[in-house]
């Protein structure tokens, strides 16, 4: 599971042996040169630097060899990019990202992707070496291992721990439930250009672009007023205007589980990822134990399962803290966090599936897509070979030679041929498929697998599952596996969704991931225009490779402008003597 401890060797891994060096060529440890733990933080690096300093500088006769190491420790820690990259290969932020992405995937071992089971003759053995005996009523077990199995059985059904006043506060279940006035902050009168909806419905016919859309008058409890800088427009965003989703509550497995699909109020404004800044916040946000924020935090919308979508595609949203990702500023381009999930989706699916190792062969379709896209220049890193199925259209040429320059082995016509299809594949037999289409598409990839190999779903364009033969799963132990991020985060927790992204982020600053996405601005944006970003991501241009399109909201310089206007607005509210905090 990389996210909880991305990319590392430091667990779950079988280190590579390599030649003994002499002691004075032994990397030191930076955290031991400076005499500080693990988890210490900035400030405590900074204060130990200090008193090293003291000691070991040359103008105070200390050994210039020390001083320089001692410096390199301090250098690397002191800066958390380069210490997230030491901390996960034991090597400074000088052995460049890739290297370090690409060694700490080889290293990691056979089983780092396996989760452990449980194992049926451990338990037999440990069971009759304490002379267990079955119960009349089940089997007896202590009390810990019941509240273990009780607790094990939850997963995935929604909140089972205790409720907080903030739970309580937050819900939308408890509708009644309000904080006091103290907390909130009010605003002045306040509108934004947003992509809205009055009722469900394809999205090409029910999605306009609303140019004085209001904003509430006031941040309630928990709220923060982010002006928007960039969405994508992805396939979860399509559905969630195409359907409500709570039609599914009435269903099993769902109708027997807490986690219900939130219901969306129309009219109502689209969008479900996004970046944006802070301008705003209610004012018990900056203090909250979870989920606080300040004003200029960069943010992203958090992975949500079953929550109801933040609307982002509007140039300012008010939205919980809860639904936030604080990130660093400028961690990525703009359009690379717009697309952050494709990102982190790509990153998941090589660590999680198919016990990938460098050599090996995966199989993809939708490859000029984000999600393709990274997973080509992700393998490309880490010496996987890719076989990447695109359109069969007129823009084939001009998409396989954009796939090529990213790192493609192969990039061939996905069609209803079959026998064309087992024939370009020759004797490469993938050990992982990568569906996005589902439906016939994934079946197609299905039979290219090799024995024992793996089909991941990650998105169902057709909304349909691939229908795999019985001989396929009984014969050669094909298997079909459904992957979602939101999920992911739900059960692995906002830190290691963080920690993932801080990783890619070096990977796309290094210039290890590039992304080709079209720019649509919504300001001015005609209902044409519209369609087009759309549906860009199922047709392209003619001649053209399709590419999703990145709704283009705001600018950081826009947002300093707006937070100012919005400051002497506010102050104007309640009178000049007055500080005001938004």
């Amino acid at each position: 599971n990389l996210a909880s401890r991305p990319l590392s060797v430091a667990q779950n891994s079988l280190p590579l042996r390599q030649p003994r060096r002499p002691h004075s060529m032994a990397p030191p440890d930076f955290y031991a040169l400076l005499g500080v733990d693990r988890a210490a933080t900035n400030e405590q690096v900074r204060n130990a630097y200090r008193d090293c300093a003291m000691q070991h500088h040359p103008d105070r006769g200390g050994d210039p060899a020390v001083w320089s190491a001692l410096q390199r420790a301090y250098d690397t820690l002191s800066d958390p990019q380069k210490r997230a990259v030491y901390d996960r290969t034991k090597q400074d932020g000088s052995v460049g990202a890739e290297k370090a992405f690409g060694q700490a995937f080889a290293e990691k071992g056979e089983g780092a992707a396996q989760q452990r089971g449980l194992s049926i003759e451990a338990e037999m053995a440990e069971a009759k070496g304490k002379g267990s005996t079955l119960a009349a009523a089940g089997f007896d077990m202590s009390h810990a291992q019941g509240f273990e199995a009780w607790m094990r059985n939850q997963k995935g059904m929604g909140k089972q721990s205790f409720y907080t006043a903030e739970d309580l506060l937050r819900s939308r279940q408890y509708g009644n439930i309000e904080a006091t006035e103290s907390t909130a902050q009010p605003l002045p009168a306040l509108s934004a250009t947003a992509v809205r909806f009055d009722a469900h419905g394809p999205p090409e016919e029910v999605l306009y672009v609303d140019r004085a859309c209001s904003l509430p008058d006031k941040l309630a409890h928990g709220e923060v007023l982010v002006h928007m800088l960039a969405a994508c427009v992805t396939d979860e965003d399509l559905l969630r205007v195409q359907t409500p989703l709570t039609v599914l509550n009435d269903f099993p497995p769902f109708n027997r589980t807490n986690n219900k699909w939130e219901a969306v109020p129309l009219p109502a404004t689209a969008g479900v990822e996004g970046v944006g800044v802070v301008i705003a916040t209610a004012k018990n946000v900056p203090t909250l134990k979870d989920h606080p924020l300040e004003v200029k935090d960069w943010v992203l919308l958090r992975p949500e399962a079953r929550r109801r979508p933040a609307g982002c595609w509007s140039t300012m949203a008010v939205v919980d803290s809860s639904m936030l990702i604080k990130v660093p500023a400028q961690l990525m381009p703009v359009r690379h966090l717009a697309c952050s999930r494709s990102l982190c989706t790509a990153y998941r699916l090589l660590e999680d599936y198919g016990s990938l190792r460098p050599g090996d062969t995966i199989i993809q379709n939708a490859a000029d897509l984000p999600v393709g896209q990274a997973v080509i220049q992700l393998c490309k890193m880490l010496k996987i070979r890719s076989i990447n199925l695109v359109p069969d259209d007129e823009g084939f040429e001009r998409t396989k030679e954009l796939l090529v320059q990213l790192g493609a082995s192969h990039v061939l016509r996905d069609n209803a041929k079959v026998g064309e299809f087992i024939d370009a594949l020759g004797q490469m037999m993938p050990r992982l498929g990568i569906d996005s289409l589902g439906g016939e598409a994934g079946k197609r990839m299905s039979v290219a697998l090799r024995p024992g190999g793996q089909l991941v779903m990650h998105s169902l364009q057709t909304g349909q599952v691939p229908t795999i033969s019985p001989s396929l799963l009984m014969y050669q132990q094909i298997s079909l596996h459904g992957f979602n991020m939101a999920q992911w985060v739900d059960e692995n927790g906002v830190e290691a969704y963080k920690d993932m992204l801080n990783t890619i982020g070096e990977l796309v600053q290094a210039g290890n991931l590039e992304l080709a996405t079209a720019e649509a601005p919504v300001r001015g944006m005609e209902p044409s225009a519209l369609k087009a970003a759309l549906s860009s991501h199922r047709r392209g241009a003619a001649g053209r490779p399709r590419e999703r399109s990145v709704l283009v909201l705001g600018s950081e310089a826009a947002a300093n402008e707006v937070y100012f206007e919005l400051q002497a607005s506010i102050r104007s509210m309640y009178g000049a003597d007055e500080p005001q905090t938004p």
